[in-house]
């Protein structure tokens, strides 16, 4: 599977999840589109084309009134999830929502595993700041860590609840 392809099983879960939240009226997550500026087609049908702008977050919306924006990672590693797997980018727009008021978080699927867990933007923030000062030992975040820090998401009335770890979490 390609460095590309590797989430899309976990985002096709999260896009089901999504629709029956917002079918169940509990909550509006919209997918965000990633900007590509389409170039052409060749004769074959293949269409080339680039990355416009680096993109925010994969998911955004509302829930009971508040913002939500999160970004959506799967690895196949067994014991960490490695922090080159997002973005400065990704972590400074979650970074500004947060700011905002906004519910930002971290959906990384262990997929070896079969576990999800969501680490709050407060939480992503210290380990990424470790790695960016080049802290030893920082470059990724240990399973065992995400166990004791971070928040197990269930499968419970959707696939993947996320929203039962965002209601506990934030209160709602």
């Amino acid at each position: 599977m390609s460095h590309a392809n590797r989430g899309m099983a976990f985002e096709k879960l999260l896009d089901y999840t999504n629709k029956m939240y917002e079918n169940a009226g509990m909550a509006l997550i919209n997918k965000r589109p990633t900007p590509v500026k389409i170039m052409g087609q060749n004769s074959r049908g293949m269409i080339h084309g680039y990355l416009e702008k680096p993109s925010t977050v994969d998911y955004d919306g509302v829930c009971k009134g508040r913002a939500i924006v999160f970004e959506a990672k799967s690895t196949k590693e067994l014991t960490r999830f490695p922090l080159g797997n997002i973005h400065e980018h990704q972590v400074e727009y979650m970074r500004k929502c947060h700011k905002c008021g906004a519910i930002a978080f971290l959906l990384v699927e262990f997929a070896a595993h079969q576990t999800v867990y969501l680490l709050p933007y407060t939480l992503l923030a210290q380990y990424w700041e470790k790695a960016k000062n080049g802290k030893r030992g920082t470059k990724s975040i240990p399973l065992q860590e995400m166990d004791v820090y971070a928040y197990q998401v269930n499968k419970g009335r959707v696939p993947v609840d996320y929203l039962t770890v965002v209601e506990k979490v934030w209160s709602m």
